[in-house]
C-alpha cells in the first residue's frame, strides 16, 4: 500500500443510477487496497434519474467520497473540469463509470509517477459506432492530428492520470469550449498511452447522437485552431480573383464585340459562385464570432447546485494520520 501519495479520482455521472452502486464499491475497494490517502469525487452532470438519491445513500456506507451536483447539464468535459478543479491529490485520475476498469487505476497512477505529466488510457476494444459516424470520427481525428499537432487516438476518451503539475497547468486554461482529450495533449507536458480493455458495465449508455458529436467537433475547431478561418480567407481571395478576371472578360467582350447579348447561363453561374463563397465565409465567420463572444463574456464554466460528503473525508484521514505519527514520535 502506498502511504505517501494522495490520489484523487474524478468520476462524471450522467443518469448512472443503475450502475453507480456496484461501481463505487469496486472503486473504493481498489483504492483502499492501494493507497492510504485518496478521495473519490463524483460530479453529477444534471442527472434526471435516481442518481442523486443513490449517491446520498452510498455516502453513508462508503468513505472518502465527495459529491458535486451541477445546476444543469453542462457536458461531460465541463463536469470533469469541475471535479479536477476540486481535487487536492498529488495525482488526479478521471474515468468513465460506464466502461473504464477500476482495477487499472493503480497501474495508471504508477506510470504517471514514473514519468510525470499525463498518461492517457487507450481502449483496445473501443465502442463500436455506425459506419458513417466511424468514418466521420476517423476523418476528425486525422484532421486534429495534422492541424493541432496532437496524437488523438481512437479509443482514447476519459480514462487518464495527471500529475499535480499538469493539473495546475490545465486549470489555467479557461476556454469555454472544453474538450479534455485535446486540451491535455496540448499542454506540452510528457504524455504516454496506456492500453486497456473497456468493460461492459454501461457502454451503450454513452452513445450520443451524431448531431451532438458534430456540434462538439465544430466547437473544438473554432476554439483551438485558425485553420478553417485561414481556408475561408483563401477561398475569399480566390473568389475575389475569379470575379475580377470575369469582370475583365466582360469588359474585353464589350470592347471587341459591340452587339453582345448577355448570356443568362454565364450570369447565373457567376452569381451562384459568388453567393456560394459569401455564404461559406459568413458561416465560418459566425462560428468564430460566436466563440469570441463566449470567451469575452467570461461566464463561469459551471454552477454547483448541491454538495454531499461521506462521514469520513480525505482531510479527516490525513489529520488523524498526522496526529498518530506525531504521537508515535513523542512516544519514541
Amino acid at each position: 500500500m502506498d502511504s505517501h501519495t494522495v490520489v484523487s479520482v474524478v468520476v462524471p455521472l450522467e443518469n448512472d443510477d443503475s450502475l453507480i452502486d456496484a461501481f463505487l464499491r469496486d472503486l473504493s475497494r481498489v483504492m483502499q487496497a492501494s493507497y492510504r490517502f485518496f478521495e473519490i469525487i463524483l460530479v453529477d452532470d444534471g442527472s434526471t434519474d435516481e442518481t442523486r438519491q443513490t449517491v446520498d445513500r452510498l455516502l453513508k456506507d462508503i468513505q472518502r467520497i465527495r459529491y458535486l451536483r451541477l445546476s444543469r447539464p453542462f457536458g461531460r468535459d465541463v463536469a470533469l473540469s469541475a471535479g479536477i478543479e476540486s481535487a487536492i491529490g498529488d495525482y488526479v485520475v478521471t474515468l468513465d463509470p460506464a466502461g473504464d476498469p477500476v482495477e487499472a487505476v493503480p497501474e495508471l497512477v504508477a506510470r504517471c509517477r514514473v514519468n510525470g505529466g499525463i498518461v492517457h488510457g487507450v481502449a483496445e476494444n473501443p465502442r463500436v459506432r455506425p459506419g458513417l459516424r466511424e468514418l466521420f470520427g476517423s476523418a476528425f481525428r486525422g484532421y486534429c492530428n495534422r492541424r493541432l499537432g496532437v496524437d488523438l487516438k481512437r479509443g482514447a476518451e476519459d480514462f487518464r492520470a495527471m500529475s499535480r503539475q499538469a493539473v495546475n497547468a490545465l486549470l489555467q486554461v479557461r476556454v469555454q469550449s472544453r474538450y479534455l482529450r485535446v486540451l491535455t495533449l496540448t499542454l506540452g507536458y510528457h504524455h504516454e498511452f496506456f492500453p486497456y480493455q473497456r468493460s461492459e458495465r454501461g457502454m451503450a449508455k454513452r452513445r450520443g447522437s451524431f448531431a451532438s458529436e458534430l456540434a462538439t467537433a465544430i466547437d473544438l475547431l473554432a476554439a483551438h485552431t485558425r485553420h478553417p478561418l485561414r481556408m475561408v480567407t483563401v477561398a475569399g481571395m480566390i473568389g475575389a480573383l475569379l470575379n475580377l478576371l470575369y469582370a475583365f472578360y466582360v469588359l474585353g467582350i464589350y470592347l471587341v464585340k459591340p452587339n453582345v447579348i448577355a448570356g443568362w447561363t454565364t450570369l447565373s453561374l457567376q452569381q451562384s459562385g459568388m453567393f456560394f463563397f459569401i455564404c461559406l465565409i459568413l458561416a465560418v465567420l459566425s462560428e468564430y464570432v460566436g466563440t469570441i463572444l463566449g470567451e469575452v463574456r467570461s461566464r463561469p464554466l459551471y454552477f454547483i447546485a448541491h454538495e454531499g460528503n461521506s462521514s469520513v473525508l480525505l482531510e479527516d484521514t490525513v489529520q488523524s494520520s498526522i496526529v498518530k505519527d506525531s504521537t508515535e514520535e513523542v512516544a519514541q
